[in-house]
């Protein structure tokens, strides 16, 4: 019997066939990102993680874009008796007064702009079509930060208005950057808090929009991150156990559909060879085994040393 028949295979494109460790990649989008991070940043490739933190709808990763490359755009400031931090960025950027906020997030913010300027793939993880505004003055927010709900209007965005996102996304970046490869995925991560209808809804949008931009002239590229789990895995035992996020299976998974669309077969074993370290590298003997501990680590730097002198590799 042939097994393969049980399952419906998603296609997955070819992004590219880079075949060395000189290639840098950015993330950017919801918490699918970090995961895919981790992953590039493991293998010792040169990977960058956007520093506001976790976003899930488009118009605020747009906005997080633009203050990346324009670093005169003003981020819309919220402070209150102890607390300050800035509507564009995620709950995790929150900090004790306005100058520490000023000074923070000028850092963040330069740096950002020189890893994008010099990066060669970005990948944008969108993971909602639901946004909050404040009812007060219509700002879309990225998040929310523990104010209170009424102070907040819930929509679903239009698909035309994510298209016309997507689209300023790829007209500032071509600029910007005249070499970055733009890849577009939706993140597999559920949003069981509005509802499944309405998180189905809400990808449903989002792929649509992804489609759209991906048949327009200078196309960034589309991998089928959620089509991957939802579609191909296709089962419960590839999310933790809140049934929202995918688990360390599903997520090597689509890392192993990632690598072959986007690497060359060459550079698998030297990411095995590279993990074989990570492995040795994350071993802990007793308190009582220095010795053993001592030779581990010279063990550990020797092979890095060999693979380092035939690689580029971020270690």
């Amino acid at each position: 019997m042939k097994y393969e028949a049980l399952f419906n295979r998603v296609l997955v494109p070819k992004i590219g066939e880079i075949s060395s460790f000189d290639t840098s990649f950015g993330f950017i989008g919801s918490c699918f990102s970090s995961s895919m991070h981790e992953r590039f940043r493991r293998v010792g490739l040169s990977a960058w993680m956007s520093p506001y933190g976790t976003t899930y709808n488009p118009i605020s990763i747009e906005r997080q874009l633009i203050g990346t490359m324009d670093l005169d755009y003003k981020f819309n400031e919220y402070t209150d008796d102890d607390t300050c931090f800035y509507w564009e960025t995620s709950h995790q950027l929150v900090f004790s007064s306005p100058e520490e906020g000023k000074n923070q997030m000028n850092a963040l913010r330069i740096q950002a702009h020189q890893n994008l300027q010099s990066m060669d793939y970005l990948f944008i993880t969108l993971g909602s079509a639901w946004v909050y505004e404040l009812e007060e003055t219509g700002l879309l927010v990225a998040n929310c930060h523990k104010v209170p709900q009424q102070k907040f209007r819930k929509r679903l965005l239009e698909i035309d208005e994510i298209m016309a996102s997507l689209s300023r996304i790829k007209t500032m970046l071509n600029p910007f950057n005249p070499f970055l490869r733009i890849v577009f995925t939706v993140s597999p991560v559920r949003h069981l808090r509005d509802g499944l209808v309405e998180n189905n809804w809400s990808k449903a949008r989002l792929i649509e929009a992804c489609q759209r931009i991906c048949a327009t002239p200078l196309p960034p590229t589309y991998f089928p991150s959620y089509e991957l789990i939802i579609d191909e895995l296709r089962d419960y035992r590839f999310f933790e156990a809140d049934g929202v996020h995918p688990n360390a299976l599903a997520i090597d998974f689509v890392w192993d559909k990632l690598c072959e669309s986007l690497f060359d077969a060459s550079l698998g074993s030297v990411f095995r060879e590279v993990l074989a370290v990570r492995r040795l590298e994350s071993h802990r003997f007793l308190s009582s085994h220095h010795e053993k501990q001592q030779g581990r680590a010279e063990q550990v730097e020797a092979m890095k040393q060999k693979l380092s002198a035939q690689h580029t590799i971020h270690w």
